[in-house]
């Protein structure tokens, strides 16, 4: 959880260990382990299956772009426990909380489907129960600390995932 700086300044944001992407990395290893030793299904997967996994890549690196490009404009930190300069409500950013987020999940599942790795989409549940209760409550716990009302109005107009 965040606190304030040893001084009695301004809050701290809490430090984020692993770093989400390398939490992405650890997940998919497990989901192509897993494929590997207990395979769910066998063949190649369908042309819709590819399809429909590639869309969800793409859309998922999208917002990724989408998300960056409203941080780097409002000059604040893009990675996870640094501090945050301004609170991002813009852009994809006032449909979704946590759209940098979102996408790893969007990346999984499109990366399942497009294999036929039915435990990448299995785990992508998994993977959001840790990002929300070991990355994004945290943040939140910050985020609130850091802007106050400013942050209290956003979490009420702005769900956290879609």
């Amino acid at each position: 959880m965040s606190t304030k700086d040893h001084m009695g300044g301004e809050p701290v944001n809490a430090p984020i260990f692993p770093k989400p992407p390398v939490v992405l990395l650890l997940f998919l290893a497990a989901g192509f382990a897993l494929q590997h030793f207990f395979p769910l299904l066998a063949g190649e997967p369908d042309v819709a299956s590819i399809v429909a996994g590639n869309a969800l890549m793409v859309a998922g690196f999208v917002i990724a772009v989408l998300a960056a490009r409203e941080m780097f404009r409002a000059r604040t930190a893009i990675l996870p426990g640094e501090k945050a300069a301004a609170l991002v409500q813009s852009g994809i950013f006032s449909l979704s909380r946590n759209p940098l987020y979102l996408t790893f999940i969007f990346f999984m599942v499109g990366l399942g489907l497009a294999l036929g790795n039915l435990w990448l989409i299995l785990l992508a549940p998994a993977l959001l129960l840790y990002m929300q209760e070991r990355v994004v409550k945290r943040e939140e716990a910050y985020l609130a600390a850091r802007f106050g009302p400013q942050f209290y109005d956003y979490r009420k107009r702005v769900r956290r995932w879609i």
